[in-house]
């Protein structure tokens, strides 16, 4: 049996079949994509309502982790090290400062819960339970940060607010 295609009709249907594939490829994908991100949002959600903050020692909530609070009497941590928590989960009733640098050093961030920063660096960082005594105004997901250009003549000082 002979077929008679020219070549017009054997790129139209190159293009077709890379087309389809392309979509169904792309389909794949993207499901993948929503389903890592709803795992995010699942793992978020459950640390945002536990007792206690958990750091990462990878972006987007991954790998070895630590907790800070989880002791009925805990009431403030302060750590310094050499590798840094890469992402950090904050829930409602604790405060926690980050530092870019050991020894609290370079760009200062607070959250106050909840709150949380899925890809950061943090090396060093102090965990405080806040007791309701606290003279605060933090509503929930409160963020603020020190760029290390402080500048006291500055309306709000060295702190910038981001909400």
């Amino acid at each position: 049996m002979y077929a008679d295609y020219n070549m017009g009709d054997l790129v139209l249907m190159a293009c077709a079949f890379s087309s389809l594939m392309s979509s169904v490829g792309g389909g794949i994908y993207f499901f993948l994509q929503e389903k890592e991100n709803s795992r995010k949002e699942e793992i978020i959600t459950e640390k945002k309502a536990a007792p206690y903050v958990t750091a990462y020692f990878e972006c987007d909530y991954k790998g070895d982790h630590a907790k800070f609070g989880d002791d009925p009497d805990f009431e403030k941590a302060d750590v310094s090290m050499d590798i840094p928590f890469k992402s950090i989960i904050v829930p409602k009733g604790f405060k926690v400062i980050t530092y870019s640098k050991k020894n609290k050093g370079g760009v200062k961030l607070t959250l106050g819960g909840p709150s949380d920063q899925k890809c950061t660096s943090v090396h060093s960082l102090e965990v405080t339970k806040e007791t309701g005594n606290e003279n605060t105004t933090n509503t929930g997901d409160g963020i603020t940060t020190d760029t290390g250009d402080c500048d006291p003549s500055r309306p709000g000082g060295c702190e910038v607010d981001i909400f």
